[in-house]
């Protein structure tokens, strides 16, 4: 288990020199994918996502962040208690909530034995749903290039999402059975799974983290003009400027607490390490959790999982906090003198491109990831059928999240996939390859036959695999490994 992560980024001011986003030994040695040293230059970087003004007040500002990681949260959980008898208004009610109406309603995340500081939906943050952040619902040119892709004819994030609570709806009205080793009609009881297969909770959980948190975070907070003088200024009535709070915006979506350096991979991913530090830590002794600075949500997991999961040894996490806790440094710097000058404009401009890209290899890991366990799942299959109920649940959610995942990295500007045309049609193979449905034991996809069978389709996600290591610079022994 690795010691916690030690920022190398010390209180004092230092001399700033990161290392490119892949981390060195993680790398292929043809690797293509480069990403901006920040030249040497000082700034006060803090041990921790701690930012003050002149009076010792706090600056840091992300809780409409926060409210939307528990509404994805709790829309997870709603579909996965889904019913004969749901409607998809249960559904919508988190999609598009309506925080004047359900804002003081108390919210269903909860961690074990954990009291929080805050207890409903508006004492996180009011205003906020889900809906009008999706990628291309708040700003069209969030559908990036020619337009969303990935899932068939579907044109746009908010009607998948809409089609995936239809689709939900009427697979839990209807029982089916499968071909099992113990029998032609093995009856699946889990009302979330398809009979081809689609897994809707990993699907709409994993596509609204890459649809809502990271296009927002790439697309829109990190794209901010910070040296704008009006973004330098004080926002009316708050202790921070606009520069501030967009860099802030987007370390939420992140979804780190603001000591994640202090954390090991294990105690992010919950998976061991010491008990006070397990996806979340009391960072101030009050005896509460804050949902807004001491719990980790969303992608920040992943880097770790990702991280723990590595042969050739990565560190993921610690690239993307840094660069955000750097990033932020500057950004304070050049509100405090209200102007960021052309050598801080273009150290920031490498925390960007490190935090963006970085953020984005945690998820494209993550495919990576359940590319190998889906591959796996269809090594367990019995001839043409499944060997239990298990093996084929297992299969819909890996291929749910891989496939929730993949649709995401088409999300960011400062993608690899984005630097060109033939970029782009890569990733657009990568969803062709992976189709729109997992091909099954018997050899068929979404009910039809699939040409060349089991046999083929794990061809498929191989070469799918092997176009997402490319693009990143994964080390063939990780993209094998995940």
């Amino acid at each position: 288990m690795k010691l916690p992560k030690v920022s190398a980024l010390a209180v004092a001011t230092m001399s700033i020199a990161l290392y490119g986003c892949g981390g060195g030994s993680s790398s292929n040695d043809d690797d293509d994918v480069t990403t901006p040293v920040v030249p040497e230059s000082s700034y006060n970087v803090p041990e921790t996502y701690t930012f003050t003004d002149a009076s010792g007040n706090d600056t840091v500002s992300y809780s409409g962040q926060t409210a939307r990681h528990i509404l994805i949260s709790d829309l997870k959980a709603a579909t996965a208690d889904v019913t004969d008898t749901t409607e998809t208004a249960a559904f919508d009610y988190f999609f598009r909530f309506d925080s004047e109406a359900n804002g003081d309603n108390a919210f269903d995340f909860a961690i074990d034995g954990q009291p929080l500081v805050q207890d409903t939906y508006n004492s996180i943050s009011s205003g906020k749903d889900l809906i009008s952040k999706i990628a291309g619902q708040d700003k069209a040119e969030h559908i990036l290039g020619e337009g969303f892709f990935g899932w068939g004819e579907v044109a746009s994030p908010t009607d998948l999402v809409d089609q995936f609570f239809d689709d939900l709806v009427l697979n839990a009205d209807a029982g089916f059975t499968i071909a099992t080793t113990a029998s032609d009609t093995t009856a699946v009881e889990v009302a979330y799974v398809s009979p081809e297969g689609l897994d809707y909770v990993q699907l709409i959980q994993k596509f609204l983290l890459g649809a809502v948190t990271f296009s927002q975070g790439t697309a829109d907070y990190l794209q901010t003009d910070f040296a704008d003088a009006s973004n330098l200024a004080l926002v009316d009535g708050k202790n921070y400027t606009a520069a501030e709070h967009k860099w802030d915006e987007a370390f939420g979506y992140f979804g780190a607490t603001r000591n994640f350096n202090d954390f090991t991979d294990d105690e992010i991913a919950i998976k061991g390490g010491r008990p006070e530090f397990q996806g979340y830590n009391d960072a101030n002794g009050d005896g509460l959790l804050d949902l807004r600075s001491e719990v980790i949500f969303g992608n920040a997991a992943n880097c770790a999982k990702r991280d723990r999961g590595a042969t050739v040894e990565t560190d993921l996490t610690k690239e993307a906090f840094d660069a955000f806790l750097t990033g932020r440094a500057i950004i304070a710097e050049a509100s405090a003198a209200g102007e960021l000058t052309s050598e801080a404009a273009a150290d920031l401009e490498s925390q960007i491109q490190i935090a963006a890209v970085t953020w984005e290899k945690c998820i494209a890991a993550t495919v990576i990831h359940y590319i190998n366990d889906t591959i796996a799942d269809m090594d367990d299959f019995d001839g043409t059928k499944f060997a239990d109920v298990a093996n084929f649940t297992d299969l819909a959610k890996h291929w749910g999240e891989m496939k929730g995942f993949a649709l995401g990295l088409q999300f960011n500007p400062l993608s690899p996939f984005r630097v060109s045309e033939a970029a782009v049609a890569n990733l657009e193979e990568v969803h062709s390859l992976m189709g729109d449905a997992p091909v099954l034991a018997d050899g068929t996809q979404a009910g039809e036959a699939f040409t060349g069978g089991v046999s083929q389709y794990r061809t498929d996600l191989l070469a799918a695999r092997d176009l997402l290591r490319d693009a990143y610079g994964f080390h063939a022994d990780n993209a094998a490994n995940w």
